[in-house]
């Protein structure tokens, strides 16, 4: 199977570092128009300048807040202008609400979390449809966590935006299958991104291990016995935003090694 997005034009939202990143260069390796955005200046010129070498006339960048609704119009529209092209692949990727015990998350926590993991998804969708209507074509991909199945304790703000993101994704699936516009979403086990060095980084200074040791230790209790990298982990979505993948719509789908324990 030959997957090449030319002619396609993929929004990627914190697509500086991380999995985002791992996403956002793979999407341009193959072809496509590729924005992405993060609130950090300097991340998005390191990640400009990594991905330049495959084509730098296919590259845009902004810097600001998704949870701002007037950043994320400024952002679809200057990259539909940027690129004289409408938005056909939107990939919602953000970074965790903060950890804590349920009963003491304030409502400005509460609040935040809402408006960054879940009415930035719904914004966006409003402001890119319009342009898959009417080439009846687009990949709506969200990506949550696995907390989103499997409620983890401290993770209040997790567990519940990350749930409804599932529950958005399958209702806009539905209302917008008719359009040849797929939305689905993905569950995110572990991936070895700079966030995820720091919760190590953390443990081994009481386990007394090196950072590679602890990651092949954790990796060992997956099933798959490793951890993804961002490059191994952004295959998926590269599938599911392909034409490839015009019948899968409306799923959630667990990428985590192995991690989840239920079957469904």
């Amino acid at each position: 199977m030959i997957i090449d997005f030319s002619g396609k034009t993929a929004l990627v939202t914190a697509g500086s570092k991380g999995i985002g990143f791992g996403i956002a260069q793979n999407l341009h390796r193959m072809g496509a128009n590729v924005s992405i955005c993060a609130r950090n200046q300097d991340g998005l010129d390191e990640a400009i300048e990594k991905m330049s070498p495959h084509g730098a006339d296919r590259l845009y960048a902004m810097v600001g807040d998704i949870g701002d609704p007037s950043f994320l119009k400024e952002l679809t529209s200057s990259t539909a202008s940027h690129f004289s092209d409408e938005i056909s692949i939107l990939v919602n990727n953000n970074g965790g609400p903060p950890s804590g015990d349920t009963l003491e998350m304030t409502e400005e926590q509460w609040d935040g979390a809402i408006n960054r993991n879940m009415l930035s998804v719904i914004r966006l969708a409003k402001l890119v449809v319009p342009g898959m209507k009417k080439n009846n074509w687009g990949r709506i991909i969200n990506l949550t966590s696995l907390t989103a199945k499997e409620p983890e304790s401290g993770m209040v703000l997790s567990n519940v935006t990350r749930a409804g993101v599932v529950a958005l994704s399958k209702t806009l699936s539905r209302d917008l299958g008719p359009f040849g516009i797929t939305v689905n979403t993905i569950l995110t086990g572990g991936v070895l991104t700079e966030r995820a060095f720091s919760f190590i980084r953390e443990e081994i200074e009481t386990t007394g291990e090196t950072l590679e040791e602890a990651c092949v230790r954790i990796g060992k209790t997956l099933p798959i016995q490793h951890i993804a990298s961002p490059e191994e982990f952004s295959q998926m979505i590269l599938f599911m935003a392909s034409e490839a993948a015009g019948y899968l719509t409306g799923t959630a789908i667990p990428l985590d090694g192995g991690a989840s324990h239920g079957g469904f």
